[in-house]
């Protein structure tokens, strides 16, 4: 079935946070906590007790709040397959997928924009970011944090919206500060806004469909991520018309933040649990402040762990796109993985087929440039489970000569939320020494690089008891 085929009702757990609940309910893969928990500390050590299980968790009764909270959609790669009805190996191609009929015609499946949709049931002008049930989730973090929500704004140039994910700190009833890494576009448009000495409205969306969310992570597509996530589920996921700025938000979302980032103002923002398994460090960052808060009349907050989750979101949509990108150039290559231990940002496994000679380290610096976070590359055969950390391992140990196979790219751009990174003077990004691992089989290697094998036997057909 091709993407463009997919059927309403199989789509719809993509677009609506709420169908995706009923998915996960009705095949038993939610859990549901209906004692009274506290958004300060309990919740996220609740949910850290669960981390990585089959299971995403519903908290339905938050202290302080009227409305029940979402997490652990992500942290369990076969849970996000489940929703995508497919295995979990597939969903990166599924994406990369939904990349290629949108580059060959990058404005169809338009979104519409509609006046009234589930996102503005409910209109609140009298603005109070504490009624929201925000968890402060990790014990040294600076407050409660949005970290699961989609950031709207409209291209300065062109008009078009834009979306991706930042953490935003709350720090009153109608304030919030948040980071911005280097190199993102909402950094690019700030910096428009602040040399015009004006404000940049935004449309902070929480609760949307795991399409337009994960799509969100999507590096380098500038303002047609929203066009992508439309391919991906096979139809337009609709905007909104917002009730205070001009920036559309996504008609399915929970909740819809209304807000304008402040030019040239400062603000205290984190510390707060991190990809990396640190804290960001504080420091004054950027300001918004909030409009209007338009909901559901019985909306779902989503939240993440700054843990497995992440990593399975940006790897997903990181493997999506490195693929598709290697694919263009090198068409050996099979398959893209980031794995758990790479943070879903710094390490990828790429499994090729052994053609020539030199292939490796092509490979290698192809895929450093497709995903610039990356800090370590390693080529396997396609023999090798590149899901498998041990299989990756024993490839690395018998087929690695560092004396000729490795790859060594000294003072490269680093991500600046990885505490080894070199940060430069003025805190725009930072450097570090990258490496890639050829644990490819010499080419024409032969029969000393020939993976024992065995018989494949049904084992069912024997008596074996005990």
């Amino acid at each position: 079935m091709t993407v463009a085929a997919m059927s309403a009702e199989r789509s719809e757990p993509l677009v609506d946070l709420d169908a995706c609940i009923r998915h996960l309910d009705a095949t038993g893969q939610l859990l549901r906590v209906r004692s009274d928990v506290d958004p300060v500390h309990e919740l996220a050590g609740i949910a850290r007790h669960y981390e990585g299980g089959p299971k995403a968790i519903l908290f339905e009764r938050v202290r302080g709040s009227d409305w029940p909270v979402l997490t652990g959609l992500l942290w369990n790669r076969a849970l996000a397959a489940s929703v995508f009805g497919i295995a979990k190996e597939e969903v990166p191609f599924r994406i990369a997928a939904a990349i290629g009929p949108w580059r060959a015609d990058p404005q169809s499946l338009a979104p519409a924009l509609r006046e009234h949709a589930p996102a503005n049931e409910v209109v609140e002008r009298d603005v109070d970011l504490g009624r929201l049930p925000v968890p402060v989730h990790a014990l040294l973090d600076g407050g409660p944090y949005l970290d699961a929500s989609v950031v709207v704004v409209r291209n300065p140039a062109t008009g078009a919206p834009n979306t991706s994910i930042h953490r935003m700190m709350v720090t009153g009833r109608d304030r919030m500060s948040f980071l911005i890494d280097p190199g993102r576009h909402l950094g690019e448009f700030v910096e428009i806004a602040e040399r015009r000495g004006e404000v940049l409205p935004v449309t902070i969306n929480n609760g949307v469909g795991l399409a337009p969310w994960i799509v969100s992570s999507l590096p380098r597509l500038g303002d047609y991520k929203p066009y992508v996530a439309n391919h991906l589920v096979g139809r337009p996921i609709d905007f909104m018309r917002a009730q205070t700025v001009d920036v559309p938000a996504y008609a399915d979302a929970q909740f819809v933040i209304e807000a304008e980032i402040l030019p040239g103002v400062r603000e205290p923002e984190a510390p707060f649990a991190e990809v990396t398994g640190y804290y960001g460090q504080a420091d004054r960052r950027w300001v918004m402040r909030v409009k209007a808060i338009t909901r559901r009349a019985r909306p779902t907050f989503h939240t993440v762990l700054s843990g497995k989750e992440v990593w399975n979101a940006v790897g997903f949509t990181a493997e999506a796109a490195i693929y598709a990108a290697l694919k263009a150039r090198i068409p050996e290559v099979r398959a893209v993985h980031l794995p758990p231990g790479g943070c879903g940002f710094y390490a990828a496994v790429v499994q090729a087929e052994n053609t020539r000679s030199g292939l490796g380290p092509e490979i290698i610096r192809a895929t450093f440039a497709a995903f610039r976070s990356l800090q370590r590359v390693t080529v396997v055969d396609t023999d090798v489970d590149l899901f498998d950390a041990v299989d990756v391992e024993w490839a690395t140990t018998t087929r690695f000569d560092p004396a000729h196979d490795l790859v060594v790219l000294p003072d490269q751009e680093g991500h600046i939320l990885n505490p080894v990174v070199k940060l430069n003077p003025d805190g725009k990004g930072g450097t570090i020494t990258k490496i890639g691992i050829d644990a490819m089989a010499p080419h024409g290697g032969g029969y000393a690089f020939q993976r024992v094998r065995f018989a494949d036997v049904d084992v069912t057909r024997h008596d074996i008891r005990g």
